[in-house]
């Protein structure tokens, strides 16, 4: 006899087809991305989905996931490749929350702590002796929009001088961008894959519902709660950025207290503000 407690039981039927929905409009993004970065629509999360499942049933033999998945961009001399890395520390990420499914720690801010492999290999990204290719073929792709931007522009039967006004503002927005694009580029990719990790997530719950598992647990946006480590290191950077700003505000104005504090010793010197107090016997003298 089933509890009112538990939960109802999901037809398998349903879960497919959700599952098949998901596929089919993650498949429809990847079609719209330039080759290969548009295959990591289906790869990221179909490895996430295989690795959280994995390490929630079966505990560390998940890390086979991610393990294999390292070997197969060796294997297949993706080893220069910024985007085939995503795969296997996105599948980490699946391990984690596989491993903690389980435990008690399974709130929505824990699991957005699960993405801190994400978050260090986009900190690292930069600093890869691919990235100024990479930047170099993202600013490609950007201005090849751009050109069929204006030549749209010019097949609506924009006037002249329209036309001109809209090359120059995309011209003054491609230089924005540029100088932009390197900074701003690491943190557009991670938000990029945690979404799909969250989709690979979405996939392991349909997965787990058809073949009659416990089901995951439902992290909602009220039950949000920061982790301690988060916090601390949130702390960590404010405190840092207090100390930066300090020191730069002692390096700028450094030379300003040394010239202010110089002609304040001139001019001492030239004048004797000291002579201008009255002596401690005049008002005596003045009251006689």
């Amino acid at each position: 006899m089933t509890s009112i407690a538990d939960p109802a039981p999901r037809p398998r039927g349903l879960s497919w087809l959700r599952a098949l929905l998901l596929v089919l409009v993650l498949g429809a993004f990847a079609l719209q991305t330039p080759s290969p970065w548009g295959v990591l629509w289906l790869v990221v999360p179909g490895g996430v989905a295989l690795a959280l499942l994995i390490a929630w049933r079966f505990g560390v033999w998940g890390l086979v996931v991610p393990a294999a998945l390292s070997l197969a961009v060796l294997v297949l001399g993706l080893m220069r490749e910024p985007w085939a890395w995503w795969v296997p520390t996105a599948a980490l990420c699946g391990v984690w929350m596989g491993l903690r499914e389980e435990g008690a720690e399974t709130g929505s801010g824990a699991r957005a702590w699960m993405l801190l492999p994400l978050l260090l290999f986009a900190a690292g990204l930069p600093r890869t002796a691919s990235y100024p290719r990479l930047i170099e073929s993202v600013e490609a792709q950007l201005r090849t929009g751009d050109q069929e931007l204006i030549e749209i522009g010019r097949q609506v039967g924009y006037p002249t001088d329209r036309l001109a006004g809209l090359q120059r503002s995309i011209e003054e927005n491609a230089s924005l961008r540029t100088r932009a694009l390197p900074h701003v580029l690491p943190t557009l990719i991670f938000l990029w894959i945690a979404v799909l990790v969250y989709a690979g997530r979405s996939l392991s719950a349909r997965t787990a519902a058809a073949l009659r598992w416990p089901p995951l647990t439902r992290g909602r946006l009220r039950e949000w709660r920061m982790p301690d480590g988060a916090l601390w290191m949130f702390l960590a950077g404010l405190a840092l950025l207090i100390a930066l700003t300090l020191l730069f505000v002692f390096a700028v104005a450094l030379p300003v207290f040394v010239l202010a504090a110089a002609a304040m010793g001139l001019s001492d010197a030239w004048l004797d503000f000291r002579r201008l107090e009255p002596a401690s016997g005049d008002h005596g003298e003045e009251n006689r």
